[in-house]
């Protein structure tokens, strides 16, 4: 039977895959990498104030706060698209500087400041297990509820308001539901590590699936097989102890080189098999103007 330290992590990963899958393939269909890279480093400075205030668990709602205000301003960046990239830079600027200089006036906190970072995923306890998973079961919802609207917007932003959808209300839930994934995986792979987990399994899906639906299952499936896979490798024997976070991190990156391997086969066969189409094609046309003849 599997040791509770252990089966935590699992039920973590698999929860966050659950909520990447969707979050992952909006971000790679809006473009939104950098978007998703400012909430990653913004919420560090509410991350920061939540651990000296109350320790590891007020990471979530430290984090929630700092979440809530670059959701917020990520939304009224994207309504001015001419300053939208300049606003982003300077908020994730701005936000993860002030966490730094916040973390260096309070103190080392016993070395915590590279568990804020990196994460402690066999570190997990039961009480901010339960709240990681209420957090991204709650974005998960949030973007099945609003997916219909969250892919217009993503593939025309215009036609879509025109249409008469509330494009702002729908930016509002995307970096909000950013947000929330971010807040809660912070505790188990770190603050830096969850940008990977954000961007990696959207672009895994959109190299080999045909529509937004299929990049979903196929984005959950990079985050779910990368992230169990990774940790089981954390747990082999190994000359030298194998960061658990980093495995999982590489895990995912594993799962998109696969897929970069199998997009290149299909692109070499590709050429040969429409070249035996025409070949085939050619010679049915020859034997069948030789029976008429």
């Amino acid at each position: 039977m599997i040791a509770p330290y252990l089966l935590r992590p699992v039920i973590v990963l698999g929860l966050l895959a659950l909520a990447v899958g969707p979050a992952s393939t909006l971000v790679n269909l809006r473009r939104a990498e950098f978007s998703a890279e400012t909430m990653v480093h913004g919420v560090f400075p509410g991350i920061v104030v939540g651990m000296a205030i109350g320790g590891r668990d007020a990471i979530i709602p430290g984090g929630a706060v700092c979440a809530a205000l670059i959701a917020a301003a990520l939304t009224v960046a994207s309504r001015k698209q001419r300053h939208s990239e300049a606003t982003t830079a300077v908020l994730l600027t701005a936000f993860f500087s002030l966490g730094i200089v916040i973390s260096l006036r309070i103190g080392d906190m016993s070395g915590q400041l590279e568990s804020l970072m990196f994460g402690r995923l066999l570190d997990i306890t039961p009480s901010r297990m339960a709240t990681s998973a209420l957090v991204l079961v709650v974005a998960a919802a949030l973007l099945a509820l609003t997916w219909r609207a969250q892919v217009a917007v993503a593939f025309d932003r215009e036609a879509t308001r025109v249409s008469g959808i509330p494009v702002t209300w729908i930016d509002i839930a995307f970096n909000a539901a950013l947000g929330a994934i971010v807040v809660a995986a912070s505790t188990a792979v770190g603050v830096l590590l969850v940008v990977g987990y954000l961007v990696v399994p959207g672009a895994f899906g959109r190299l080999l699936a045909s529509c937004p639906r299929a990049m979903v299952l196929l984005a959950g499936a990079c985050a779910l097989v990368g992230g169990w896979a990774g940790f089981g490798v954390s747990l082999l024997r190994a000359p030298r102890p194998l960061s658990p976070q980093a495995c999982v991190a590489m895990g995912v990156l594993v799962c998109f080189a696969v897929a970069c391997a199998i997009r290149e086969i299909r692109a070499r066969r590709a050429p040969t098999v429409t070249a035996a189409r025409e070949k085939s094609r050619e010679t049915t046309v020859n034997v069948e103007g030789g029976e008429a003849s």
